[in-house]
């Protein structure tokens, strides 16, 4: 089953479909083939024109509440948020120390320090006292100075890993093993989401999970691509890859095959062929799968 909503999503531009590269009359046909099994009148406002949003966050907006719908009713322990760090689940809460070490750790000390001056000027104590008291006073700040300096020299030697937010997150509490009253959130599915796929797209999904994969301190979350790319060769991108991305999940799979067939048929040219091909063999190894699945899975996790 497609996703319910989809045909929102989709809009024609200046006559060519949103799903379409305008630099290929290939892409373009294909695309209003796709639209055609859809049912998408050639007169669909973009949804940029009807939402007044850009399609990228009303994808993950609506798909955001549809998944929140469904898990409410089949598993209500988990949690669907949009636009998370990846920091903010206990598998990856080592991936913030390094930037909460960039922070101001001797501002408390410091502080200390300049109550206990102002503590000594009111205390009437004698000159000769107080002069060393400063002195020691003085010796602090110049140590937290020196302490800081070098905390900042070693952080710069420190490689920090760079992650792209999440676009779509699923996750429920897990009991700290420290403190069970304190409750951390574990990532259990994490989502990328492109309306449509170019290489260097289709990179950033696969340059994800695999860094998802090489930092986690646990359990590897589900991790996939949702998408409404027709282009059998970009979606292979994708599918083919080397177990970066789980699967490449499809919103409206069903309309697709029907329109790679009928873009197909009648042909004898190598390179429409191998496309059909190439996109037959993504669906028998189930590298690409329908939406539908990815609720039902969604709600075993």
């Amino acid at each position: 089953m497609p996703a319910s909503f989809v045909s929102s999503l989709c809009g024609y531009r200046e006559g060519r479909p949103n799903t379409s590269d305008a630099g290929s009359d290939g892409t373009v046909k294909l695309g209003k083939l796709f639209f055609e099994a859809m049912g998408i009148s050639t007169d669909a406002a973009l949804p940029e024109e009807r939402e007044g949003k850009k399609v990228g966050d009303l994808m993950a907006s609506l798909l955001s509440a549809d998944l929140k719908s469904v898990l409410s009713e089949k598993a209500p322990h988990l949690t669907v948020e949009p636009e998370k760090a990846f920091f903010e689940f206990e598998q990856f809460t080592h991936l913030g120390a390094v930037r909460e070490l960039r922070g101001d750790l001797g501002k408390e000390v410091a502080q200390a320090v300049n109550e206990l001056e102002k503590y000594s000027a009111r205390a009437n104590l004698d000159e000769e006292v107080l002069d060393k008291v400063a002195g020691h006073l003085n010796k602090i700040r110049e140590q937290i100075d020196l302490a800081d300096q070098r905390r900042r020299e070693l952080l710069n030697l420190v490689g920090e890993e760079s992650l792209l937010k999440l676009d779509v997150t699923v996750s429920r509490n897990l009991p700290s093993s420290a403190d069970e009253a304190t409750q951390q959130r574990h990532l259990v599915a994490g989502f990328s989401l492109k309306w449509t796929l170019r290489t260097d797209r289709a990179q950033d999904c696969r340059s994800q999970g695999a860094k998802m994969a090489a930092l986690r301190r646990g359990r590897m979350p589900h991790f996939a691509a949702v998408t409404m790319e027709p282009r059998p060769s970009m979606l292979a991108l994708l599918g083919r890859g080397s177990g970066d991305v789980d699967c490449v999940y499809h919103l409206h799979l069903p309309a697709l095959t029907d329109a790679i067939d009928e873009y197909c048929s009648g042909t004898k040219h190598k390179a429409t062929l191998a496309m059909r091909d190439t996109f037959r063999r993504l669906l028998d190894q189930r590298r690409v799968r329908d939406y539908d699945e990815l609720r039902t899975y969604v709600a075993t996790l």
